[in-house]
């Protein structure tokens, strides 16, 4: 049927006005479909014309725009023409045609659990408020503007959280208006609201001595060493969910991967590969960690889960950081909620701490948080930018731990490297 023309016009004349329908045919099979109104069709594209067809060439052209956005005919993107499914399909990341255009032209530009946390909250909060038979075509900026006002009138979402689902309704829309779904004239510029986010908090040095000397005695060992490790090389929680022992040497520690609930393993934000200073007592009590691990794998985790040995919750090392700050009497609930310190503190601290003693370029690079440029750089400093990481830990972390520290090969090892340049230098 390859030669059978996709529609045929007719035109009806009522009352002294025409009517232009249009019959549909099976792009296949050639059997006709039911009969469409060509200013019905005009409307479902966005149109907000009100005067009659009267051309033939106008209504063809408003029927082959049909054809193209899969407003008619046998085309999958028929369901999209409702506000509702078509924002729910779009942050669907099996079904999703923009994560799957995403990800070809640039692989793991797109996260998994950034799309399914998005698609929760919008089928949670926003979603339920729009009327299933609302046309794609019919959103208004004023009916975005009544969306975000029941959620503010709600109470149940703060102010960011909101400000994240409008946003994510609007990156859909953009995506809607990119393909000529919906009409470009439609204004997708709304305010956000005030986003009261509290600064995350961080412990006083005096907070965090007491609180190391405390975990030390009293939390499980997992807890215990992920605190240090977060402390010392500001790893952040879902790197420590994927380290295996293979990523552990004798001073350093590789880290090549993070874990998410969705994604699984998958790179660490930012995508590059990491090579952090740890002081060898750490690493090795991280070895041994990962030995004890009953449930032995191909993957030998050190932070493994007591169910199974594999891979802990995502919420893990929060909530037994801020159980463990609890029970150790130096801050109260009520402060430990106003001045939002939680686990990911650690690696504030770490920034903080090292800040000053570490090129800050080094330091970003160290931390995770860089750019391809700096990437570059670091390649070409890396030995001598360790060792002054190295450093920065062993004068500005150690001493606040309160550790007995027996052996310091990597400290004295460094220091002795350090003052040999500084000599050099001078």
């Amino acid at each position: 049927m390859a030669g059978v023309a996709p529609f045929t016009l007719c035109r009806i004349t009522r009352a002294e006005r025409t009517y232009f329908y249009a019959l549909f045919r099976d792009p296949e099979t050639g059997k006709r479909g039911s009969k469409k109104s060509v200013e019905a069709l005009r409307q479902a594209l966005g149109s907000h014309e009100q005067h009659p067809i009267r051309r033939r060439d106008e209504a063809i052209r408003i029927c082959q725009q049909a054809l193209e956005a899969g407003i008619v005919g046998n085309n999958k993107k028929k369901d999209l023409l409702y506000f509702r499914s078509y924002v729910e399909n779009f942050f669907s990341w099996e079904q999703s045609e923009y994560v799957q255009r995403r990800l070809a032209l640039d692989p793991g530009s797109l996260s998994k659990d950034y799309f399914t946390t998005r698609k929760s909250l919008l089928v949670n909060h926003v979603l339920p408020k729009i009327h299933t038979d609302l046309l794609l075509s019919k959103v208004t900026l004023s009916l975005l503007e009544d969306l975000q006002m029941q959620l503010v009138m709600e109470k149940r979402l703060s102010n960011a959280t909101i400000n994240v689902c409008i946003r994510a309704v609007v990156t859909a829309l953009r995506e809607a208006q990119r393909k000529g779904l919906i009409s470009s004239a439609l204004v997708l510029k709304l305010n956000m609201l005030r986003d009261n986010h509290t600064p995350r908090g961080i412990l006083s040095e005096e907070e965090l001595t007491r609180f190391i000397a405390w975990a030390q005695t009293h939390c499980e060992k997992h807890v215990y060493l992920a605190c240090l490790l977060s402390l010392l090389t500001g790893m952040r929680s879902g790197e420590l969910r994927a380290l295996s022992k293979v990523n552990i040497k004798d001073d350093m520690i590789i880290i090549d991967h993070a874990y998410a609930d969705c994604a699984g393993l998958k790179p660490p934000k930012g995508k590059k590969t990491r090579y952090v200073p740890c002081p060898s007592f750490l690493c090795t009590e991280l070895k041994e960690l990962a030995s004890r691990n009953p449930y032995q794998s191909e993957i030998s985790l050190v932070f493994w889960s007591k169910r199974g040995g594999a891979y802990v919750s995502s919420h893990y090392f929060s909530t037994k950081f801020t159980q463990a700050l609890k029970q150790s009497n130096i801050l109260k609930e009520e402060e430990i909620l106003s001045r939002n310190i939680s686990f990911h503190s650690l690696r504030h601290m770490a920034n903080t701490l090292l800040r000053g003693s570490v090129d800050e370029h080094i330091l970003r690079m160290t931390i995770g948080h860089s750019s391809e440029q700096l990437s570059d750089l670091y390649t070409h400093l890396s030995n001598r930018a360790l060792k002054s990481v190295a450093l920065a830990q062993s004068n500005n972390i150690i001493p606040l731990l309160g550790l007995d520290l027996t052996e310091k090969p990597i400290f004295e090892h460094v220091q002795k490297e350090q003052r040999e340049t500084d000599d050099g230098e001078a």
